[in-house]
């Protein structure tokens, strides 16, 4: 007798398993395609239309170019250097932010008690000065030593405000009068180091 192999199931049942397989194969096939592709198309869809949006960004600029070179002109035209301390030494940017200083808060009402030690640090192109001041003024002479300090030409900033009344809080000033009050504040300026 020869050995035959034997078949076990059903005819039927093999040939849907074989259409099965098939149609999985055929599937796999398709999505091993398919899916690279549609990534494909959606990284290059997305690129493209980042790359529109800067194209359309630029196209923007561009076109504000005119007028800001017009704006710039104005600018120029205008000595944007008053609006810094002298350049040089920091010494002389310290002594003209202490005088402005001195000036504003004499002719605001105030009463100067010190000037700090002037302290600067290098910024790139720009140099900051920073002068710490103690000074007693009433409200109103405080109220125009920081105005005039906030339109003081060359530019002025106050940093560090400090503000400390010097009366027992049961204290009524008479009429028209106001108690003075400890002020202190830092006041920065810049000064251009280079051309």
């Amino acid at each position: 007798m020869s050995a035959r192999p034997v078949i076990a199931g059903d005819p039927r049942r093999s040939r849907q398993l074989a259409v099965g397989l098939l149609v999985a194969l055929v599937a796999v096939v398709v999505a091993a395609i398919a899916i690279p592709a549609w990534m494909w198309h959606r990284h290059y869809d997305t690129a493209l239309a980042e790359n529109f949006d800067k194209l359309d960004r630029f196209r923007r600029i561009a076109q504000a170019r005119p007028e800001i070179a017009r704006q710039l002109e104005a600018m120029s035209g205008r000595d944007p250097r008053k609006f810094f301390l002298r350049s040089g030494a920091a010494a002389l940017s310290a002594a003209e932010a202490q005088e402005s200083i001195r000036t504003l808060v004499e002719s605001s009402g105030g009463r100067l008690i010190t000037m700090g030690a002037p302290t600067s640090r290098d910024e790139g192109r720009y140099r900051q000065v920073t002068v710490n001041v103690q000074l007693t003024a009433n409200i109103f002479a405080l109220r125009k030593i920081l105005a005039a300090i906030e339109t003081n030409t060359p530019y002025l900033f106050v940093d560090n405000l400090t503000i400390r009344t010097q009366v027992p809080a049961t204290f009524r000033p008479p009429p028209g009068g106001e108690p003075e009050m400890f002020v202190q504040f830092d006041v920065s300026g810049y000064a251009i180091t280079g051309s």
